[in-house]
């Protein structure tokens, strides 16, 4: 027994010592903010900033997917007001220049990245591929955080919902418009889910027939902030999952998440409820966001 000792020893130890896993759904490191459009508390934003660093971390804000409504002057105005000191908004519709090293340099020491809403194609048609997609990707690496609001939320994930090139918002997949920045894996992600009455859709046109990938959802003002498999929930509305392994609502193909609710992407469970330990019932809260 005595010579054994040492022997479980040393198991113990390398046990404790271990590395984790890697992810297998989210980033292997910084964090991600899937954001559900529509008008934003101030819980998002600080959020944001809080993971890039804080007020004086070089904070990049690309507006490309709103088209002809992009106004330069006027963008980033958000996390300025919410403090963000250090915002530099990065735009082009060409290739050539989002592939060039000197439009690169611009967000070498960034620690985050906010991508706002408009139409998904346009971000695919920009940046896929290029050496400014690399760029994003390298804010994760250092630490930082990738955010985007609506189309800058789905282009978050693997597989790419609504991305049709035209203003029709029904379509749901396009031969040449499938593929996201997919900082998230073997996931799609939709957006404005109760606001636009699109909640069926997911699993209408993608995940029923894809259960391979996990499908997201939120509706607006409400977030997924996602470090490696862990996704949180904040915000004043509900986020939606399908093709989970826990049961569906009742009559549902999806299951609903409220703030505060934790969920694991790469096991496609709930870690905890926000009401878990609390008098609250399911109904009770429901009834709350009814």
């Amino acid at each position: 027994m005595l010579l054994l000792l040492p022997v479980l020893s040393a198991c113990a130890s390398a046990s404790r010592t271990a590395p984790a896993a890697p992810p297998r759904v989210g980033p292997a490191g910084g964090a991600l903010m899937v954001v559900g459009g529509g008008a934003q508390g101030p819980e998002t934003y600080a959020r944001f900033i809080e993971l890039a660093g804080g007020p004086d971390a070089l904070i990049v804000n690309v507006p490309t997917a709103g088209g002809d409504s992009i106004d330069l002057a006027t963008a980033g105005r958000g996390l300025r007001a919410a403090g963000a000191r250090n915002v530099v908004v990065y735009h082009t519709t060409s290739r050539a220049v989002a592939d060039a090293d000197s439009f690169v340099a611009k967000i070498a020491t960034a620690r985050g990245v906010w991508f706002d809403g408009g139409r998904h194609y346009r971000l695919v048609d920009s940046y896929l591929g290029t050496k400014s997609q690399r760029a994003f990707e390298a804010v994760l690496a250092r630490g930082g955080v990738i955010a985007g609001t609506s189309a800058g939320a789905s282009i978050q994930g693997d597989y790419l919902v609504r991305g049709a090139p035209s203003n029709d918002n029904r379509i749901m997949s396009h031969p040449r418009y499938l593929e996201g920045f997919a900082y998230v894996r073997n996931v799609a992600i939709d957006q404005h889910v109760v606001a636009r009455e699109r909640l069926p859709d997911l699993h209408d046109s993608v995940t029923s027939r894809r259960p391979d990938l996990l499908g997201i959802s939120e509706d607006e003002g409400t977030s997924w902030v996602i470090r490696a498999d862990t996704g949180e929930i904040i915000g004043r509305n509900k986020a939606f999952v399908y093709n989970g392994r826990d049961a569906n609502d009742p009559g549902k193909p999806y299951l609903t998440l409220h703030p505060g609710d934790r969920y694991d992407l790469g096991a496609r469970r709930v870690i905890s409820r926000a009401a878990d330990g609390t008098r609250l019932t399911r109904r009770f809260v429901d009834g709350l966001f009814a």
